[in-house]
């Protein structure tokens, strides 16, 4: 099994339109595209599995790959634009959502080859051997991270939130974690109500006790004041590409 990035940024993602901070220019020199933060897992006879669906381009990547389900984290457009697309598939698609029932756009309107099912908190999925948890985040929509089981590692993927609950932190911190990752979209000079910042962040991780801890959902902006200050993290911010494998 392989669980990979295919992008780890926030919703303008790196390069930004039309920014000309070193970061952005970085990127474009070395052909750099980090998109919305969004991931999947690939089972042993490569069909997969995907963590949410930002990316328009999901139809061109997986076009010949059976989809398993989608575990979608909520419904803002940088998590969901590619089912847009996606619900035009041949194939029924499971999506796997919190209860949100405006969802986004016309996705409930025209569901098509989409079949969205609700996972209530700490409910769980079992998909050829990998167990999927729902667990409540804080954010401005309801939001969902996911903790997968698979038969090797577990691994979190909690994104977009702006705290955990207690019921939450206490489910994360019960089981042994080999990878986690949590969106820390500030740098700890910014105030949000929606996202956390690195500082905030590695708190949380610091308290679950993973194996290992990772950075995500991140923009130029939250990267530069690390480039330029050399600030060092207990936790790395990582890149599109990122890959577990076993």
């Amino acid at each position: 099994m392989k669980f990979e990035f295919l992008g780890t940024a926030d919703t303008g993602g790196i390069p930004l339109h039309q920014c000309r901070c070193i970061i952005c220019e970085e990127a474009r020199q070395k052909s750099i595209h980090n998109r919305s933060t969004s991931a999947y897992l690939e089972l042993d006879d490569e069909s997969v599995i995907l963590f949410d669906a930002g990316d328009d381009l999901l139809m061109e990547r997986f076009n010949t790959k059976r989809i398993r389900a989608v575990f979608l984290t909520h419904f803002h457009a940088d998590h969901c634009l590619g089912l847009i697309r996606l619900r035009k598939s041949v194939d029924t698609i499971v999506c796997y959502t919190p209860n949100d029932t405006q969802g986004f756009g016309d996705l409930f309107v025209h569901k098509d080859s989409i079949d969205y099912k609700v996972l209530e908190p700490f409910e769980s999925i079992e998909i050829e051997g990998v167990r999927i948890v729902a667990v409540p985040l804080l954010h401005s929509k309801l939001t969902h991270g996911y903790v997968v089981f698979t038969p090797k590692s577990v691994v979190a993927y909690l994104t977009d939130c702006a705290s955990i609950p207690e019921s939450s932190l206490d489910y994360l911190k019960s089981q042994t974690i080999d990878h986690l990752f949590l969106d820390a979209a500030y740098s700890p000079c910014f105030e949000s109500k929606k996202h956390l910042n690195w500082q905030s962040a590695e708190e949380y991780i610091d308290s679950i006790s993973p194996k290992k801890g990772y950075l995500i959902h991140a923009s130029c902006k939250t990267i530069l004041p690390l480039h330029t200050s050399g600030i060092v993290l207990k936790y790395p911010y990582i890149d599109k590409g990122f890959c577990i494998e076993g």
